[in-house]
């Protein structure tokens, strides 16, 4: 036990580092740090704090880092927070030093200079800490004010009598909100359809939804009349059959899943004899016929059969067109072209890829130590030995961008007003390419997750490293706006999952229980006006996932950067436990019924979630459990009367417990129609009425998550009578006008 001195300085460490010293849950119970908890968060944070010595030293630092710098690595600046740029100085009196002399430097993205000699007199004094040696002073000075949107390189000089200090950032000039179309503007009320992709079945198909059905659903949902089709994310998967195939936890969102390629398209099927007599074998086509009929997505099987062709078409495709650095026809130079805008991320995650195909085990942990990051002189030495391998996965990247450029088409051809909706995971898994591919970004002894709350009483371990916050500061940024820019539809949306990681996360130490983690800051500011600027740059619209434990300052912030709420039929509770009404819905949202993470309607209706975590042991207790079926008795009564009074529904109506019929699941939807949320989404599984879940959290092998197919081929479902009438009254609903 640490002595009332030591434990005060390490609070004061952890509050140093943004570590919450307390919190308040879903259920409303403010929890308050152990010592255990904070030490072992600071630990995950790369904070010495084992030894009192050690904890003092660490408290030095971080008043040093302030101290040595005059700029933070980048600077984001939004009409809301003022064009100001800070400055932190050492001085010895508490005051702005004088006389002085101020000069900048601006280096814009076109490689533009400027040159920008600022009064003295303009130096705002914000604050001046007490330090070693006198005041750390907190000045602030307007930037020019005619400074366009957009990223500039500053170099800044402040320069006294004797003295002087000199630093450098990267400035952002950020609008401060994120893009809205102006027909959300002037008040359109939209839905979409969003389906699992990997679920959907079809006749051409190889046992897994690619692009080409992703085409057919959204010429499916202009016929509806649907404004978007939303999708899980496209990113990148883990490897190896014993692989999560959940694309919340991907190898990399920087990439894209080869797994969502339609090979039968591609040219050099056409162009192969070897790819043609292989795909017309019985055999093949036998064994094509069982994936397709299959209940569930049978990922390793559908992995080495398409990772085969794929290797055959690449060998087809070199052949007639060459590789990256010797093109030899109008294909291949187009291929040679993207090699090069991908840049170093591009080129470093095909060689990590090709290491992968020469290790035993695909975790980069468990390879030597020196392959275990990307600037070593044996990785160096293996990229030059092995050029073809890296061009092989390069190629497979190229054709997975291609046809979702061909998807985003397909939308705008259609006359949908947006290209596409899609997913955003918040983070990759600990032995995939992003920790590698940025080493020491990633807390590695430690999880995202959440506390207890009333869908997950025991809390949730998710199993991603957090970044680090401060190292994704001193890194500029870098990987969340690669992320950005590879995931951004332009012309679409994005939704962002757990939207709070821009302001906070919940860090699980390595070997604790999930409620026994804590909450760690992010600098949300920068992050936001980040956000802001990319979304405005590619006109995509912004969802953030703000379900869970949320403060309402989070929900406030994220709404004066125009960024939607994601409202859930389920959770849209009035006082006395009531559903919200549809007049009562915020316009600035996305209203939808369910979510991957959580029952269908006619799952929901029918208690099928509750049997699936009762019989999966996720509940702490029998009364836990029998109190959520109280609960669930008492929510059937209580939509019931909502549908009613909103004349959805006859008063008398008196639907059976164990079965969720057509006319309640359509007044559920003509509810959320008539809601003044701007756009509302509609699941597949919900036209169909379907009971199974996607993804059930918490479990593992008890539930078969990511991998349950629609029992429809895309061909049938789009003539489905049901599916059509309920599209006809959602379509009805949301043209009904609202005020």
């Amino acid at each position: 036990m640490a002595d009332k001195k030591t434990a005060a300085e390490i609070a004061g460490l952890a509050c140093q580092c943004g570590i919450a010293m307390e919190f308040q849950d879903n259920f409303g119970v403010h929890r308050r740090l152990t010592q255990a908890s904070m030490e072992a968060v600071l630990t995950a944070l790369g904070v010495p704090c084992s030894t009192p010595g050690e904890i003092r030293d660490s408290l030095e630092h971080c008043q040093r880092r302030l101290q040595e710098r005059l700029l933070p690595p980048v600077t984001v600046v939004t009409p809301e927070t003022g064009r100001n740029l800070q400055l932190h100085l050492a001085w010895h009196r508490p005051e702005v030093p004088s006389p002085m002399d101020l000069a900048g430097e601006l280096r814009g993205e076109g490689e533009e200079i400027r040159h920008w000699q600022p009064c003295p007199d303009q130096l705002n004094l914000i604050e001046a800490k007490p330090a070693a040696a006198g005041y750390l002073l907190k000045l602030s000075i307007p930037l020019p004010g005619d400074l366009a949107e957009g990223y500039y390189d500053l170099g800044f000089q402040v320069q006294g009598a004797g003295w002087g200090a000199a630093g450098a950032t990267r400035l952002a000039v950020s609008p401060g909100r994120a893009w809205l179309p102006p027909f959300l503007e002037n008040g359109a009320r939209l839905w979409g359809l969003n389906l699992p992709l990997y679920a959907l079945r079809s006749r051409h198909n190889w046992g897994i939804g690619d692009f080409r059905d992703l085409r057919a659903a959204i010429t499916w949902a202009q016929e509806l009349g649907a404004a978007f089709v939303g999708i899980n994310p496209l990113h990148a998967p883990q490897p190896g059959a014993d692989a999560t195939p959940s694309p919340y936890s991907p190898d990399s969102r920087l990439f894209l899943n080869f797994l969502a390629v339609d090979l039968e398209s591609v040219p050099e099927m056409q162009d192969s004899p070897e790819a043609q007599a292989l795909l017309a074998s019985p055999d093949f086509q036998a064994g094509l016929n069982n994936l397709r009929n299959a209940p569930l997505v049978a990922y390793p099987e559908i992995r080495r059969l398409k990772r085969k062709f794929l290797e055959i078409l690449f060998a087809a495709f070199a052949h007639s067109h060459g590789l990256p650095d010797a093109p030899r026809t109008p294909r291949g130079q187009d291929f040679a072209r993207f090699v090069d805008q991908g840049g170093q991320d591009l080129k470093n995650f095909s060689l990590f890829q090709a290491l992968r195909d020469h290790q035993e085990k695909p975790d980069w942990r468990r390879w030597p130590e020196n392959l275990q990051r990307p600037d070593t002189q044996a990785v160096a030495a293996f990229a030059r030995a092995h050029p073809r391998d890296l061009a092989f996965h390069q190629y497979v990247q190229w054709l997975a961008a291609g046809q979702r450029q061909e998807a985003w088409a397909a939308a705008t051809g259609a006359g949908l007003p947006f290209t596409l909706y899609q997913d955003l995971a918040l983070g990759a898994a600990a032995g995939g390419f992003e920790t590698w591919g940025y080493p020491g970004l990633f807390a590695g002894r430690a999880s995202m997750g959440a506390p207890p709350d009333a869908f997950n009483l025991k809390g949730q371990n998710w199993g991603l490293p957090p970044l680090i916050p401060q190292r994704l500061e001193e890194s500029g940024f870098g990987l969340f706006l690669d992320t950005l820019r590879a995931n951004l539809p332009p012309g679409g949306i994005i939704r962002l999952d757990h939207v709070m990681g821009l302001f906070r996360l919940y860090w699980i130490p390595e070997g604790l229980d999930p409620k026994d983690g804590a909450y760690v800051s992010y600098p949300s500011r920068e992050l936001l006006g980040l956000l802001a600027l990319e979304s405005q740059r590619r006109r995509t619209l912004v969802i953030g996932e703000d379900l869970g434990t949320v403060s309402p300052n989070i929900r406030q912030e994220l709404a004066q950067s125009r960024i939607f709420s994601y409202r859930v039929f389920y959770f849209e509770r009035k006082e006395g436990d009531g559903f919200v009404a549809p007049g009562d819905y915020p316009r600035q949202a996305i209203a939808c019924v369910t979510t991957h993470d959580l029952p269908t309607l006619a799952g929901y209706w029918e208690g099928r979630d509750l049997d699936l975590r009762r019989q999966s042991q996720l509940y702490p207790s029998p009364h836990a459990a029998e109190q959520d079926l109280q609960a669930r008795a008492q929510d059937r009564l209580l939509l019931v009367e909502a549908l009613v009074q909103q004349h959805l529904l006859p008063p008398d109506y008196n639907p059976p417990s164990d079965f969720c019929p057509e006319d309640l699941r359509r007044g559920v939807l003509a509810y959320l129609g008539q809601s003044r949320a701007a756009l509302m989404e509609v699941r597949l599984e919900e036209l169909l009425g379907l009971t199974a879940q996607q993804n059930l959290p918490g479990t593992m092998d008890q539930h078969p998550n990511w991998r349950q197919k629609i029992y429809q081929p895309l061909e049938e479902v789009r003539h489905n009578p049901e599916v059509i009438r309920l599209a006809a009254a959602l379509s009805q609903a949301r043209s009904q006008e609202k005020k």
